[in-house]
Protein backbone atom coordinates (compact mmCIF):
# COMPACT_ATOMS: atom_id res chain seq x y z
CA UNK A 1 0.00 0.00 0.00
CA UNK A 2 2.85 2.33 0.82
CA UNK A 3 4.30 1.65 -2.60
CA UNK A 4 1.03 2.71 -4.28
CA UNK A 5 0.96 5.88 -2.15
CA UNK A 6 4.38 6.90 -3.45
CA UNK A 7 3.30 6.13 -7.00
CA UNK A 8 0.22 8.29 -6.55
CA UNK A 9 2.36 11.15 -5.24
CA UNK A 10 4.61 10.95 -8.29
CA UNK A 11 1.67 10.93 -10.69
CA UNK A 12 0.10 13.86 -8.88
CA UNK A 13 3.35 15.82 -9.15
CA UNK A 14 3.52 15.17 -12.90
CA UNK A 15 -0.08 16.29 -13.39
CA UNK A 16 0.58 19.42 -11.35
CA UNK A 17 3.75 20.22 -13.36
CA UNK A 18 1.96 19.80 -16.68
CA UNK A 19 -0.96 21.83 -15.45
CA UNK A 20 1.25 24.80 -14.77
CA UNK A 21 1.52 25.29 -18.55
CA UNK A 22 5.32 25.12 -18.65
CA UNK A 23 6.79 23.19 -21.54
CA UNK A 24 10.38 22.41 -22.31
CA UNK A 25 11.83 24.79 -24.87
CA UNK A 26 15.26 24.31 -26.38
CA UNK A 27 17.74 27.04 -25.48
CA UNK A 28 19.24 28.73 -28.54
CA UNK A 29 22.82 29.79 -27.95
CA UNK A 30 23.70 32.76 -30.20
CA UNK A 31 26.38 32.04 -32.75
CA UNK A 32 27.20 35.41 -34.30
CA UNK A 33 29.12 35.40 -37.58
CA UNK A 34 32.86 35.83 -37.29
CA UNK A 35 35.17 38.06 -39.28
CA UNK A 36 35.71 38.04 -42.26
CA UNK A 37 32.03 37.23 -42.78
CA UNK A 38 30.52 40.64 -43.74
CA UNK A 39 27.62 40.01 -41.34
CA UNK A 40 30.08 40.43 -38.45
CA UNK A 41 30.48 44.19 -39.03
CA UNK A 42 28.96 46.46 -36.38
CA UNK A 43 30.37 49.76 -37.66
CA UNK A 44 31.54 51.60 -40.73
CA UNK A 45 34.98 53.16 -40.72
CA UNK A 46 35.79 56.28 -42.74
CA UNK A 47 39.24 57.82 -43.18
CA UNK A 48 39.48 61.54 -43.82
CA UNK A 49 41.95 63.94 -45.38
CA UNK A 50 42.75 67.12 -43.44
CA UNK A 51 45.12 68.85 -45.84
CA UNK A 52 48.64 69.30 -44.49
CA UNK A 53 47.54 68.31 -40.99
CA UNK A 54 46.90 64.85 -39.61
CA UNK A 55 43.79 63.21 -40.98
CA UNK A 56 41.30 61.22 -38.98
CA UNK A 57 39.15 58.13 -38.77
CA UNK A 58 35.49 58.30 -37.81
CA UNK A 59 33.56 55.25 -36.63
CA UNK A 60 29.80 55.14 -37.21
CA UNK A 61 27.78 52.73 -35.07
CA UNK A 62 25.32 50.78 -37.21
CA UNK A 63 22.78 50.39 -34.41
CA UNK A 64 22.54 54.06 -33.50
CA UNK A 65 23.27 56.10 -36.66
CA UNK A 66 25.84 58.05 -34.66
CA UNK A 67 29.57 58.66 -34.81
CA UNK A 68 30.87 56.90 -31.71
CA UNK A 69 34.60 57.34 -32.07
CA UNK A 70 37.16 59.61 -33.73
CA UNK A 71 40.95 59.29 -33.77
CA UNK A 72 43.86 60.98 -35.53
CA UNK A 73 45.53 59.18 -38.42
CA UNK A 74 48.63 60.25 -40.32
CA UNK A 75 48.84 63.02 -42.90
CA UNK A 76 46.81 62.30 -46.05
CA UNK A 77 45.29 58.87 -45.38
CA UNK A 78 44.29 57.20 -48.66
CA UNK A 79 43.24 53.58 -48.07
CA UNK A 80 42.29 51.11 -45.32
CA UNK A 81 41.71 47.40 -44.75
CA UNK A 82 40.30 45.42 -41.84
CA UNK A 83 42.90 42.86 -40.74
CA UNK A 84 41.06 41.18 -37.87
CA UNK A 85 37.84 41.38 -35.89
CA UNK A 86 39.29 44.27 -33.88
CA UNK A 87 42.02 45.79 -36.06
CA UNK A 88 42.08 48.13 -39.08
CA UNK A 89 45.14 49.33 -41.01
CA UNK A 90 45.20 52.80 -42.62
CA UNK A 91 47.76 53.89 -45.22
CA UNK A 92 48.96 57.51 -44.98
CA UNK A 93 50.58 59.06 -48.06
CA UNK A 94 51.60 62.67 -47.38
CA UNK A 95 53.45 64.98 -49.80
CA UNK A 96 57.21 64.29 -49.95
CA UNK A 97 58.05 67.35 -47.88
CA UNK A 98 55.93 66.06 -44.99
CA UNK A 99 58.26 63.08 -44.47
CA UNK A 100 55.65 61.02 -42.65
CA UNK A 101 54.73 58.04 -44.83
CA UNK A 102 53.18 55.48 -42.54
CA UNK A 103 50.55 52.94 -41.60
CA UNK A 104 48.25 53.61 -38.68
CA UNK A 105 47.27 50.43 -36.84
CA UNK A 106 43.87 51.01 -35.26
CA UNK A 107 42.80 48.72 -32.42
CA UNK A 108 39.15 48.63 -31.34
CA UNK A 109 37.55 48.19 -27.96
CA UNK A 110 34.02 47.15 -28.84
CA UNK A 111 32.78 49.61 -31.45
CA UNK A 112 35.15 52.40 -30.34
CA UNK A 113 38.77 53.02 -31.22
CA UNK A 114 40.97 51.96 -28.34
CA UNK A 115 44.38 52.95 -29.69
CA UNK A 116 46.17 54.07 -32.84
CA UNK A 117 49.82 53.09 -33.45
CA UNK A 118 52.06 54.50 -36.18
CA UNK A 119 54.21 52.14 -38.27
CA UNK A 120 56.77 54.10 -40.26
CA UNK A 121 57.38 53.56 -43.99
CA UNK A 122 60.23 54.91 -46.15
CA UNK A 123 60.04 58.68 -46.60
CA UNK A 124 58.75 59.65 -50.04
CA UNK A 125 57.69 56.10 -50.92
CA UNK A 126 54.13 57.21 -51.71
CA UNK A 127 52.18 54.30 -50.15
CA UNK A 128 48.78 53.96 -51.78
CA UNK A 129 47.27 50.55 -50.93
CA UNK A 130 47.31 47.96 -48.14
CA UNK A 131 46.11 44.35 -48.29
CA UNK A 132 46.14 41.33 -46.02
CA UNK A 133 44.31 38.12 -45.15
CA UNK A 134 46.95 37.14 -42.57
CA UNK A 135 46.77 37.76 -38.84
CA UNK A 136 50.12 39.53 -38.32
CA UNK A 137 51.44 40.44 -41.78
CA UNK A 138 50.28 43.11 -44.25
CA UNK A 139 51.51 44.29 -47.64
CA UNK A 140 51.77 47.92 -48.76
CA UNK A 141 52.42 49.13 -52.31
CA UNK A 142 55.16 51.78 -52.57
CA UNK A 143 55.20 53.21 -56.12
CA UNK A 144 57.99 55.70 -55.32
CA UNK A 145 60.38 53.38 -53.46
CA UNK A 146 63.02 51.84 -55.74
CA UNK A 147 65.28 49.13 -54.34
CA UNK A 148 67.77 49.44 -57.23
CA UNK A 149 67.23 52.87 -58.79
CA UNK A 150 70.37 52.65 -60.94
CA UNK A 151 69.82 49.31 -62.63
CA UNK A 152 66.05 49.05 -62.26
CA UNK A 153 64.57 52.56 -62.05
CA UNK A 154 61.21 51.22 -63.26
CA UNK A 155 60.74 48.73 -60.42
CA UNK A 156 58.65 49.93 -57.50
CA UNK A 157 58.32 48.00 -54.23
CA UNK A 158 56.03 46.20 -51.84
CA UNK A 159 56.66 46.57 -48.10
CA UNK A 160 56.09 43.53 -45.90
CA UNK A 161 54.85 44.77 -42.52
CA UNK A 162 54.72 42.80 -39.29
CA UNK A 163 51.67 44.27 -37.59
CA UNK A 164 52.41 42.51 -34.31
CA UNK A 165 55.88 44.03 -33.82
CA UNK A 166 54.92 47.18 -35.85
CA UNK A 167 57.92 47.16 -38.19
CA UNK A 168 58.67 46.70 -41.88
CA UNK A 169 60.49 43.38 -42.17
CA UNK A 170 61.50 43.49 -45.84
CA UNK A 171 60.76 44.78 -49.33
CA UNK A 172 60.51 43.10 -52.70
CA UNK A 173 60.44 44.60 -56.23
CA UNK A 174 57.40 44.78 -58.50
CA UNK A 175 56.51 46.62 -61.70
CA UNK A 176 55.86 50.29 -62.34
CA UNK A 177 53.25 52.19 -60.34
CA UNK A 178 51.56 49.44 -58.32
CA UNK A 179 48.05 50.67 -57.45
CA UNK A 180 46.18 47.67 -56.02
CA UNK A 181 46.88 44.42 -54.17
CA UNK A 182 44.89 41.29 -53.35
CA UNK A 183 45.83 38.37 -51.15
CA UNK A 184 44.00 35.07 -51.46
CA UNK A 185 41.87 34.22 -48.41
CA UNK A 186 44.20 31.36 -47.43
CA UNK A 187 47.08 33.86 -47.14
CA UNK A 188 49.30 31.93 -49.57
CA UNK A 189 49.33 34.14 -52.67
CA UNK A 190 49.61 37.90 -53.22
CA UNK A 191 48.78 39.66 -56.50
CA UNK A 192 49.96 43.13 -57.51
CA UNK A 193 48.41 45.37 -60.18
CA UNK A 194 51.20 47.38 -61.85
CA UNK A 195 49.32 50.14 -63.59
CA UNK A 196 52.39 51.71 -65.18
CA UNK A 197 53.84 48.54 -66.71
CA UNK A 198 50.55 46.93 -67.84
CA UNK A 199 51.19 43.87 -65.72
CA UNK A 200 49.97 41.75 -62.84
CA UNK A 201 52.40 39.75 -60.73
CA UNK A 202 51.62 36.88 -58.39
CA UNK A 203 53.85 35.98 -55.43
CA UNK A 204 53.97 33.06 -53.01
CA UNK A 205 53.78 34.70 -49.60
CA UNK A 206 55.84 31.99 -47.85
CA UNK A 207 59.04 33.16 -49.58
CA UNK A 208 57.78 35.97 -51.87
CA UNK A 209 58.89 34.03 -54.94
CA UNK A 210 57.38 35.15 -58.24
CA UNK A 211 54.70 32.85 -59.58
CA UNK A 212 54.94 31.92 -63.30
CA UNK A 213 52.05 33.23 -65.41
CA UNK A 214 50.92 32.17 -68.87
CA UNK A 215 48.62 33.94 -71.29
CA UNK A 216 48.94 37.26 -69.52
CA UNK A 217 47.01 40.15 -71.05
CA UNK A 218 46.60 43.30 -68.97
CA UNK A 219 46.03 46.96 -69.79
CA UNK A 220 46.86 49.49 -67.06
CA UNK A 221 45.24 47.34 -64.31
CA UNK A 222 43.54 49.32 -61.53
CA UNK A 223 41.96 46.71 -59.20
CA UNK A 224 42.25 43.06 -58.15
CA UNK A 225 39.91 40.72 -56.27
CA UNK A 226 40.52 37.12 -55.17
CA UNK A 227 37.67 34.60 -55.07
CA UNK A 228 36.80 33.08 -51.69
CA UNK A 229 37.98 29.59 -52.72
CA UNK A 230 41.48 30.89 -53.66
CA UNK A 231 41.10 29.44 -57.19
CA UNK A 232 40.43 32.58 -59.22
CA UNK A 233 41.79 36.14 -59.27
CA UNK A 234 39.97 38.91 -61.15
CA UNK A 235 41.74 41.93 -62.61
CA UNK A 236 40.00 45.15 -63.62
CA UNK A 237 41.89 46.84 -66.45
CA UNK A 238 42.05 50.55 -67.12
CA UNK A 239 40.31 50.11 -70.48
CA UNK A 240 37.16 48.76 -68.83
CA UNK A 241 37.79 45.06 -69.33
CA UNK A 242 38.10 42.15 -66.90
CA UNK A 243 40.86 39.52 -66.92
CA UNK A 244 40.48 36.22 -65.04
CA UNK A 245 43.46 34.29 -63.66
CA UNK A 246 43.31 30.58 -62.77
CA UNK A 247 45.36 30.42 -59.55
CA UNK A 248 44.60 26.78 -58.70
CA UNK A 249 48.03 25.39 -59.66
CA UNK A 250 51.67 26.36 -59.20
CA UNK A 251 51.46 28.28 -62.48
CA UNK A 252 48.96 31.08 -62.90
CA UNK A 253 47.07 30.99 -66.18
CA UNK A 254 44.90 33.69 -67.76
CA UNK A 255 41.70 31.89 -68.73
CA UNK A 256 39.70 34.92 -69.80
CA UNK A 257 40.64 38.40 -70.95
CA UNK A 258 38.96 41.46 -72.43
CA UNK A 259 35.50 40.89 -70.98
CA UNK A 260 33.88 44.34 -71.19
CA UNK A 261 32.58 45.59 -67.84
CA UNK A 262 32.45 49.36 -68.36
CA UNK A 263 34.81 52.10 -69.51
CA UNK A 264 35.87 54.36 -66.67
CA UNK A 265 35.63 51.76 -63.90
CA UNK A 266 38.21 52.31 -61.16
CA UNK A 267 37.28 49.51 -58.77
CA UNK A 268 34.90 46.60 -58.27
CA UNK A 269 33.10 45.05 -55.29
CA UNK A 270 33.32 41.33 -54.60
CA UNK A 271 30.24 39.84 -52.94
CA UNK A 272 31.64 36.87 -51.04
CA UNK A 273 28.21 35.45 -50.20
CA UNK A 274 26.69 35.50 -53.69
CA UNK A 275 30.02 35.04 -55.48
CA UNK A 276 29.45 38.10 -57.63
CA UNK A 277 31.34 41.13 -58.85
CA UNK A 278 29.71 44.55 -59.06
CA UNK A 279 31.46 47.05 -61.34
CA UNK A 280 30.17 50.66 -61.39
CA UNK A 281 31.23 52.62 -64.48
CA UNK A 282 29.72 55.29 -66.68
CA UNK A 283 25.93 55.05 -66.71
CA UNK A 284 25.83 51.37 -65.73
CA UNK A 285 26.45 48.76 -63.06
CA UNK A 286 27.76 45.46 -64.43
CA UNK A 287 26.84 42.39 -62.35
CA UNK A 288 28.89 39.23 -62.90
CA UNK A 289 28.57 35.67 -61.65
CA UNK A 290 32.12 34.58 -60.78
CA UNK A 291 31.31 31.17 -59.34
CA UNK A 292 32.13 29.46 -62.63
CA UNK A 293 35.44 28.84 -64.38
CA UNK A 294 35.08 32.15 -66.19
CA UNK A 295 32.83 35.06 -65.11
CA UNK A 296 29.44 35.44 -66.76
CA UNK A 297 27.64 38.76 -67.08
CA UNK A 298 24.29 38.46 -65.29
CA UNK A 299 23.02 41.94 -66.03
CA UNK A 300 24.16 45.38 -67.11
CA UNK A 301 21.91 47.63 -65.06
CA UNK A 302 21.14 51.03 -66.57
CA UNK A 303 18.32 53.53 -66.29
CA UNK A 304 19.45 55.41 -63.19
CA UNK A 305 17.40 58.61 -62.84
CA UNK A 306 19.05 61.67 -64.35
CA UNK A 307 19.45 64.87 -62.41
CA UNK A 308 16.53 67.17 -63.19
CA UNK A 309 17.35 70.77 -64.04
CA UNK A 310 14.99 73.72 -64.12
CA UNK A 311 14.01 74.17 -67.76
CA UNK A 312 17.33 72.76 -68.95
CA UNK A 313 18.52 69.40 -70.27
CA UNK A 314 19.05 66.91 -67.46
CA UNK A 315 22.50 65.77 -66.36
CA UNK A 316 23.02 62.00 -66.74
CA UNK A 317 23.71 59.99 -63.61
CA UNK A 318 27.13 58.31 -63.52
CA UNK A 319 27.79 55.22 -61.37
CA UNK A 320 30.64 55.88 -58.93
CA UNK A 321 30.43 53.33 -56.09
CA UNK A 322 28.71 50.10 -55.06
CA UNK A 323 28.01 47.84 -52.07
CA UNK A 324 26.22 44.54 -51.42
CA UNK A 325 24.05 43.67 -48.42
CA UNK A 326 25.24 40.65 -46.42
CA UNK A 327 21.69 39.23 -46.37
CA UNK A 328 22.04 38.71 -50.16
CA UNK A 329 18.81 40.53 -51.03
CA UNK A 330 20.13 43.72 -52.61
CA UNK A 331 23.06 45.56 -54.05
CA UNK A 332 23.39 49.33 -54.04
CA UNK A 333 24.99 51.72 -56.49
CA UNK A 334 25.78 55.39 -55.93
CA UNK A 335 25.43 57.74 -58.87
CA UNK A 336 26.27 61.37 -59.40
CA UNK A 337 27.19 63.79 -62.16
CA UNK A 338 30.61 63.04 -63.63
CA UNK A 339 31.16 66.67 -64.64
CA UNK A 340 28.48 68.69 -62.87
CA UNK A 341 27.34 71.73 -64.79
CA UNK A 342 28.14 75.02 -63.07
CA UNK A 343 25.11 76.88 -61.83
CA UNK A 344 24.86 80.36 -63.32
CA UNK A 345 22.24 82.78 -62.04
CA UNK A 346 21.32 86.40 -62.62
CA UNK A 347 20.41 88.24 -59.42
CA UNK A 348 17.90 91.08 -59.66
CA UNK A 349 17.66 92.04 -55.99
CA UNK A 350 18.89 91.14 -52.55
CA UNK A 351 17.54 91.95 -49.12
CA UNK A 352 18.87 91.30 -45.63
CA UNK A 353 17.29 91.50 -42.21
CA UNK A 354 20.39 91.02 -40.09
CA UNK A 355 20.19 87.23 -40.04
CA UNK A 356 19.12 86.10 -43.50
CA UNK A 357 19.74 87.37 -47.01
CA UNK A 358 17.12 86.75 -49.70
CA UNK A 359 18.32 86.74 -53.31
CA UNK A 360 15.83 87.03 -56.17
CA UNK A 361 17.30 85.37 -59.25
CA UNK A 362 16.76 83.67 -62.57
CA UNK A 363 18.66 80.56 -63.64
CA UNK A 364 20.65 81.16 -66.81
CA UNK A 365 22.46 77.81 -67.12
CA UNK A 366 23.52 74.73 -65.21
CA UNK A 367 21.98 72.91 -62.30
CA UNK A 368 19.03 74.28 -60.39
CA UNK A 369 19.87 76.04 -57.14
CA UNK A 370 19.41 73.66 -54.22
CA UNK A 371 19.96 73.74 -50.44
CA UNK A 372 23.55 73.22 -49.27
CA UNK A 373 24.99 74.60 -52.49
CA UNK A 374 27.82 77.09 -52.20
CA UNK A 375 27.16 80.06 -54.48
CA UNK A 376 29.76 82.71 -55.20
CA UNK A 377 27.97 86.08 -55.42
CA UNK A 378 29.39 89.12 -57.18
CA UNK A 379 28.11 92.53 -58.24
CA UNK A 380 25.31 92.98 -55.71
CA UNK A 381 25.02 95.16 -52.64
CA UNK A 382 27.97 95.69 -50.32
CA UNK A 383 28.08 92.97 -47.72
CA UNK A 384 26.31 90.43 -49.90
CA UNK A 385 29.24 89.56 -52.14
CA UNK A 386 31.30 86.42 -51.64
CA UNK A 387 30.53 82.78 -50.94
CA UNK A 388 27.15 81.91 -49.43
CA UNK A 389 25.61 78.57 -48.53
CA UNK A 390 22.03 78.21 -49.77
CA UNK A 391 19.74 77.43 -46.84
CA UNK A 392 16.38 77.42 -48.69
CA UNK A 393 14.98 77.86 -52.19
CA UNK A 394 11.66 79.71 -52.42
CA UNK A 395 9.21 80.34 -55.23
CA UNK A 396 7.02 83.39 -55.00
CA UNK A 397 7.19 83.48 -51.21
CA UNK A 398 9.40 84.79 -48.49
CA UNK A 399 9.88 88.26 -49.85
CA UNK A 400 10.36 87.57 -53.56
CA UNK A 401 7.80 87.70 -56.33
CA UNK A 402 9.59 85.20 -58.54
CA UNK A 403 12.26 82.70 -57.51
CA UNK A 404 14.65 83.37 -54.66
CA UNK A 405 16.99 81.60 -52.33
CA UNK A 406 18.04 82.42 -48.80
CA UNK A 407 21.40 82.31 -47.08
CA UNK A 408 22.64 83.42 -43.65
CA UNK A 409 23.90 86.99 -43.61
CA UNK A 410 24.43 89.25 -40.61
CA UNK A 411 24.53 92.50 -42.60
CA UNK A 412 21.34 94.52 -42.75
CA UNK A 413 20.67 96.27 -46.03
CA UNK A 414 17.65 97.44 -47.97
CA UNK A 415 16.54 95.69 -51.11
CA UNK A 416 18.65 96.71 -54.08
CA UNK A 417 17.87 96.98 -57.76
CA UNK A 418 21.40 96.39 -58.95
CA UNK A 419 22.05 93.34 -61.06
CA UNK A 420 24.42 90.63 -59.98
CA UNK A 421 25.49 87.12 -60.81
CA UNK A 422 26.27 83.89 -59.05
CA UNK A 423 28.08 80.69 -59.89
CA UNK A 424 28.29 77.32 -58.20
CA UNK A 425 29.41 73.81 -59.05
CA UNK A 426 27.94 71.05 -56.93
CA UNK A 427 27.45 67.30 -56.88
CA UNK A 428 24.06 65.73 -56.31
CA UNK A 429 24.56 62.09 -55.32
CA UNK A 430 21.84 59.48 -55.15
CA UNK A 431 21.70 55.81 -54.16
CA UNK A 432 19.85 53.15 -56.15
CA UNK A 433 18.93 49.71 -54.79
CA UNK A 434 19.14 46.61 -57.01
CA UNK A 435 17.14 43.45 -56.33
CA UNK A 436 19.69 40.61 -56.48
CA UNK A 437 17.15 37.98 -57.51
CA UNK A 438 15.97 39.84 -60.60
CA UNK A 439 18.93 42.26 -60.94
CA UNK A 440 16.50 45.12 -61.50
CA UNK A 441 16.19 48.58 -59.95
CA UNK A 442 13.96 48.78 -56.88
CA UNK A 443 14.20 52.43 -55.82
CA UNK A 444 16.41 55.50 -55.95
CA UNK A 445 17.13 57.71 -52.94
CA UNK A 446 18.25 61.32 -53.41
CA UNK A 447 20.81 62.70 -50.99
CA UNK A 448 21.75 66.25 -50.02
CA UNK A 449 23.78 68.28 -52.47
CA UNK A 450 27.53 68.08 -51.93
CA UNK A 451 29.32 71.42 -52.30
CA UNK A 452 32.98 71.06 -53.28
CA UNK A 453 34.95 72.31 -50.29
CA UNK A 454 38.35 72.26 -51.95
CA UNK A 455 40.27 70.87 -54.90
CA UNK A 456 41.47 67.82 -52.96
CA UNK A 457 38.37 65.83 -53.94
CA UNK A 458 39.03 66.35 -57.64
CA UNK A 459 42.26 64.36 -57.39
CA UNK A 460 41.48 61.82 -54.67
CA UNK A 461 41.17 58.25 -55.88
CA UNK A 462 37.87 57.48 -54.18
CA UNK A 463 35.69 60.54 -54.41
CA UNK A 464 32.80 58.32 -53.37
CA UNK A 465 32.92 55.02 -51.47
CA UNK A 466 30.22 52.74 -50.07
CA UNK A 467 29.78 50.11 -47.37
CA UNK A 468 26.90 48.01 -46.04
CA UNK A 469 25.92 47.39 -42.43
CA UNK A 470 26.59 43.91 -41.13
CA UNK A 471 22.91 43.45 -40.28
CA UNK A 472 21.90 44.75 -43.74
CA UNK A 473 19.78 47.51 -42.18
CA UNK A 474 21.80 50.38 -43.63
CA UNK A 475 23.96 51.29 -46.58
CA UNK A 476 26.48 54.11 -46.36
CA UNK A 477 27.93 56.53 -48.90
CA UNK A 478 30.94 58.69 -48.09
CA UNK A 479 31.14 61.84 -50.22
CA UNK A 480 34.48 63.58 -50.28
CA UNK A 481 33.00 66.92 -51.41
CA UNK A 482 30.20 66.84 -48.88
CA UNK A 483 32.52 66.01 -45.98
CA UNK A 484 30.07 63.46 -44.64
CA UNK A 485 28.82 59.88 -44.51
CA UNK A 486 25.27 59.53 -45.80
CA UNK A 487 23.05 56.86 -44.23
CA UNK A 488 20.25 55.15 -46.15
CA UNK A 489 17.77 52.84 -44.39
CA UNK A 490 17.43 49.71 -46.53
CA UNK A 491 14.00 48.59 -45.32
CA UNK A 492 12.36 51.38 -47.31
CA UNK A 493 15.37 52.99 -49.08
CA UNK A 494 14.97 56.24 -47.17
CA UNK A 495 17.70 58.78 -46.55
CA UNK A 496 18.28 59.00 -42.77
CA UNK A 497 20.93 61.68 -42.38
CA UNK A 498 24.40 62.78 -43.33
CA UNK A 499 26.97 62.54 -40.53
CA UNK A 500 29.64 65.23 -40.89
CA UNK A 501 33.26 64.21 -40.53
CA UNK A 502 35.44 65.88 -37.85
CA UNK A 503 36.18 69.57 -38.33
CA UNK A 504 39.16 70.39 -40.53
CA UNK A 505 41.91 72.94 -39.96
CA UNK A 506 40.70 75.03 -42.91
CA UNK A 507 39.15 78.45 -42.53
CA UNK A 508 35.37 78.77 -42.35
CA UNK A 509 33.52 79.30 -45.62
CA UNK A 510 31.38 82.42 -45.14
CA UNK A 511 28.76 82.83 -43.91
CA UNK A 512 29.55 79.73 -41.83
CA UNK A 513 31.56 80.52 -38.74
CA UNK A 514 32.89 76.99 -38.18
CA UNK A 515 35.57 75.21 -40.24
CA UNK A 516 34.25 72.80 -42.87
CA UNK A 517 34.53 69.07 -42.15
CA UNK A 518 37.41 66.92 -43.29
CA UNK A 519 37.08 65.06 -46.58
CA UNK A 520 36.33 61.32 -46.43
CA UNK A 521 38.55 59.49 -48.92
CA UNK A 522 37.73 55.85 -48.15
CA UNK A 523 34.99 53.91 -46.36
CA UNK A 524 34.85 50.27 -45.23
CA UNK A 525 32.61 48.10 -43.08
CA UNK A 526 34.40 47.99 -39.73
CA UNK A 527 34.63 45.80 -36.64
Amino acid sequence: MKRFSWLGLVLCSIVTWVGCGDTFRPIIIPNPPQFPDPRAAHTVFSVNNNGASRGSAMVTDVSGDTDVSVADMGIAPVHAVQQSASQVLVVNSPPPQAAADSITKVLFSGVSIGSATTISLPVGSGPNFVATTESNVAYVSLPNYFLDPVNHPDQASIAVVNTQSNIVTTFFPVGTNPVALAETPDGKKLYVANNGSNSVQGFNTVDRSLRPMTGSAFVAPVWIAARSDNQRVFVLNGNGTLTTIDASTDTDNVVQSSLNVGVGAIYMVYDVRLNRLYVPAGNQLTILDVSQAVPQVLKVVTGFPDFALQGLPSVPAIAVAAAALPDETRAYVATTSASPLPTDISISSVQGDGATATYTYTLTSGHAVAPNMIITISGTATGFDGDVTVSAVLNGTGGCSGTCFQAPNVITAPATAVTGSGTGSNYFPQVTSIDTSSNTIRATTSLAASPPFDSLCASTRFRYSMAAAGDSSRVYLATCDGGNVNIVRTSDDTFVLGLPEPASVRSPIPPNTQPPPQNPVFLIAGP
